[in-house]
């Protein structure tokens, strides 16, 4: 009798030190999965914080880059304005706003070039997710060319039949071309990585515009300046401007034929 309960004192010995091994190894278990699962919460979080810095780092860019937009549209608007003698008078007002017609001219063809060259740009910065040095760089370069539109814009409300404000005129357009090229081919080529993983068609297509606006707005430079210095009357230099019609005419034909050979190529 003595030894039997000496025998089941062990075994409930035993199984209670089974228990207590089962116990603490379903802790440990435990344990280690709350660890686990804290540090793949942080982990995310710290991704999640990640990508809210970049958006708001882009949406500085974009903020930033409106900014410069609005300001160089505002202050070549600034320049429509009639001399304060002339209003004084008010007898020479319709012969004023004759007079301001060059600069009105100057600000509605600088208005549309600004403006399609601020919506490619709005539709660049909503590809990106992330940013680099690189765009930021190429983004400057932009607005810099940007800013100096309303300079060239008085200067070709100003010339009074010369020549040389509107090569500069012409000069700045080309300069702003390239950098946005150079901006669309990082993004789109050099830098695929920034950008969304979306269909790229469309932005390839107008950075092929790019290319050819590029290469025709020197072109038809070169052409300006040569015919300008052949034509020997002065009152008729003004002509070797026809040269830009025929290459909105050439530049309408190409992309034309390129669209054409998309849709083709997208049937098949």
């Amino acid at each position: 009798m003595v030894h039997c309960n000496y025998r089941t004192k062990k075994r409930a010995l035993a199984i209670n030190s089974i228990q207590n091994l089962l116990n603490e190894y379903f802790f440990s278990l435990d344990l280690k999965s709350n660890t686990n699962t804290k540090f793949m919460n942080e982990q995310q979080n710290e991704e999640i914080r990640e990508e809210i810095k970049k958006e708001f780092q882009l949406e500085r860019m974009v903020l930033f880059s409106d900014a410069v937009f609005a300001i160089v549209i505002t202050l070549m608007a600034i320049e429509i304005k009639i001399p304060e003698a002339e209003l004084e008078s008010g007898k020479n007002l319709g012969h004023a706003l004759i007079h301001l017609l060059p600069t009105i001219l100057a600000y509605i063809v600088s208005f549309g070039f600004i403006g399609m060259i601020w919506y490619q740009h709005l539709n660049m910065f909503a590809m990106l997710k992330d940013y680099d040095k690189g765009l930021i760089f190429r983004n400057l370069l932009l607005l810099f060319f940007i800013g100096l539109f309303p300079f060239s814009a008085t200067l070709i409300s100003h010339s009074k039949g010369q020549m040389v404000p509107f090569f500069i005129y012409l000069g700045i357009i080309l300069l702003c071309t390239v950098a946005q090229y150079l901006l669309y081919h990082y993004i789109i080529f050099k830098k695929p990585l920034i950008r969304l993983n979306i269909d790229t068609s469309v932005h390839e297509l107008e950075l092929y515009k790019r290319k050819v606006s590029l290469i025709g707005l020197s072109v038809g430079g070169v052409l300006i300046f040569i015919t300008y210095q052949l034509i020997p009357d002065p009152n008729m230099k003004s002509l070797s401007t026809l040269w830009m019609a025929g290459f909105a005419l050439i530049f309408s034909i190409i992309m034309k034929r390129k669209k054409a050979k998309n849709q083709k190529l997208n049937a098949n």
